[in-house]
Formats: C-alpha cells, structure tokens, sequence
C-alpha cells in the first residue's frame, strides 16, 4: 500500500470531527487521553504482564521514553490535518510485592513535546506542547503462581487512572477511567509466553461523535512472549483494543530485546507500527527504557517438625566399638604383670 493511502486511511477515522468544525469555530479540541499503550511498572515485559507478583518486600522501578509518529489525523474529504504529528513522552512506573498474593504500584506518564499542523485555519486553537498525562494507581492479585507449584501465573491487576491530565496536551479523559485486566503467563522451555485479557471503563471519544457524553467499555487483549537466559532475550508484543465508539480495532505490534546491565538493572528497547484508524493508535512506535528489580531472596523452609534430639546425638558420639567374633577377649587381670612373690624372712 502506498504511502500516502495509508496515511489517509490512517487518519479517516476522525473525519467526524472535521464536518462538525462550524460548531466548535475558535474553539480548542474536545480533551480526552490519546495515549493507549500501558507501561507494566511490575514483572514481565515493558509492556505486556505474565502473571508473576514480586516478592513481598521487592521492589521494581523503570523509566521509559517513547516517540510516536501520527498519533492523531483528522481528515475530512480534501481536508486533511495532522493534529499531532510527532510526540515524544516518558512513563516513571514503579511497584512493590506487599503480601504473596499482593502487589501494588503507579505509574505517571508525561508528554515532553508533540507537534502538528496549525488548527488555526480550521478555527481550531493549538494543542499544548507539554503537559502531564493520566497518572494511575493500581493493585495486582495472584490468583495462581508457579512459585506453588502451579502450572501457569495468573493474576488481576485493577487500575484507576487520576483526572488530573492536562486537556491541552490530550492526557485526561473527561470522566472516570477504571481497568480491570487477567494476565497469565508460564514457562516452555526457553521461551515464556503471556496472555492479557480485561476492558477499561473510560469517557467516550468525542472525536467518534461531536458532543457524545457518558462512559463506554474498551475491550484489551494482549499476547506475547520473551525468551529466558542470562545476557541478550528478545520480546514481543501484540496489544488491540476494541470499544463501541472505534470504527476499527486499534492494534500495534511491539519487538525487541533487553539486555542486563549490572545486577538488577536493564535496558531494553522496543519498536513496531500501529494498525488502524482509531486516534491514538500511532503508525510507528519506538520505546527506549530502563528498569531496576531488586527483591530479598527466597525465606528458608522451615521443616514440618523439630528433629529427635536422640538423632542429634547418634551424630555427636561416637559409635559403640563392637569386637570381632573371632577375637576372643581377655580378662583385664590376666594383661596385669604378675605379682612379686613373697620373700621369706632369714
């Protein structure tokens, strides 16, 4: 497909907005969050979950920055306008293993830079250049965990995201934004595959529909998979996300690969397009990240009962000597020397 056709229909789906440009004449772009892309502040991957809780008393820590290319076309007959043609953002996430069965974290993401054409013609005033986007809050329960011995990890992960984005830089919805999302994951051989299921209740898109209101269900899925080893492991990651008020899934496809830097720390790297006409879903996507894992090691197990005391001695002595049939033994009395005969007086 050419170029330009694939932009063009990369940019159709917000061809509502342009038609309805009348009513909203020196007016500023209806604020929602145009990010779809969650970082994982815990266990897996930077962007996919497998299931796995941290440790009770670890702690995980990453920071990632990402470019994204046409995150947002709007495109109406021979009008055309790229709201956002490039943006460039960074996510500080973070987690901690409170309990066995509970973990909890946040992450805080942030547009650094973004531009695109001038809405000004159109009667549109500029989008801001910087600003802060939705910060979440979020729990994971396991449910299922190799550690005992289970086949698979499974956990849920609930999110509540905070109304405090910045509008002019779309990174706030205009209502709640909750997500409940499943995440499984195992081990086969050297490869570890992962599954993410759930939906995210958020505000809906008023680019879909010019003045639409109310809340709308945003079905996830996500599979993936990461090699094991020591030093150099690849991933990668398919994401899509499906709600009433898209035209058309929005999906992206995510590889690359980390690589430890010294214990604890890595640095990993992902890139891939985005498919789809769904504002937000960029037509490329490259991230660049840090993490640092460190967790207590493993409690020793403590035995069901105390060892017989009678055990411990069997250890601390020596054992009994037992003679040999053969030898036949001799009276203490007879290994004497013989006693002095009497001398008689004169």
């Amino acid at each position: 497909m050419p170029m330009s056709k694939f932009l063009s229909v990369h940019g159709a789906a917000a061809a509502v907005l342009l038609s309805a440009l009348p009513a909203w004449a020196q007016s500023a772009l209806p604020g929602f969050e145009l990010e779809h892309l969650e970082m994982n502040p815990g266990r897996g991957t930077a962007v996919m979950r497998n299931g796995e809780l941290m440790v009770p008393g670890g702690m995980s820590l990453g920071l990632v920055g990402q470019y994204q290319q046409l995150p947002l076309v709007l495109l109406n007959g021979e009008r055309r306008l790229e709201a956002v043609r490039n943006r460039a953002s960074s996510v500080l996430a973070g987690s901690y293993g409170v309990l066995p069965w509970l973990e909890v974290g946040a992450q805080v993401p942030v547009v650094l830079w973004q531009q695109g054409d001038d809405p000004a013609p159109l009667g549109l005033t500029p989008l801001a250049s910087q600003g802060l986007g939705t910060p979440e809050i979020q729990a994971r329960l396991g449910l299922l965990s190799r550690r005992d011995e289970h086949p698979v990890d499974l956990a849920m992960d609930l999110g509540v995201g905070l109304p405090i984005g910045s509008a002019a830089v779309l990174g706030r919805d205009s209502g709640i934004r909750v997500r409940a999302l499943a995440a499984m994951g195992t081990q086969v051989a050297f490869l570890k595959p992962a599954l993410e299921a759930g939906v995210l209740l958020r505000s809906r898109n008023p680019l879909s529909a010019p003045g639409a209101s109310g809340q709308t269900l945003e079905v996830r899925l996500g599979a993936g998979v990461t090699t094991t080893g020591q030093g150099l492991r690849g991933e990668l990651a398919v994401k899509a996300a499906f709600a009433a008020d898209m035209d058309q899934p929005a999906v992206e496809v995510l590889g690359g690969g980390r690589i430890p830097l010294s214990e604890g720390l890595e640095l990993h790297a992902l890139a891939g397009p985005g498919l789809g006409r769904t504002p937000g879903t960029p037509i490329a996507r490259v991230l660049l990240g840090v993490s640092f894992r460190q967790e207590p090691p493993p409690r020793m197990e403590v035995l069901p009962e105390p060892v017989p005391q009678l055990r411990l001695e069997e250890f601390r002595t020596r054992p009994e000597y037992v003679p040999d049939s053969s030898v036949e033994p001799v009276p203490t009395r007879e290994l004497l020397p013989p006693e002095p005969a009497p001398q008689s007086s004169p």
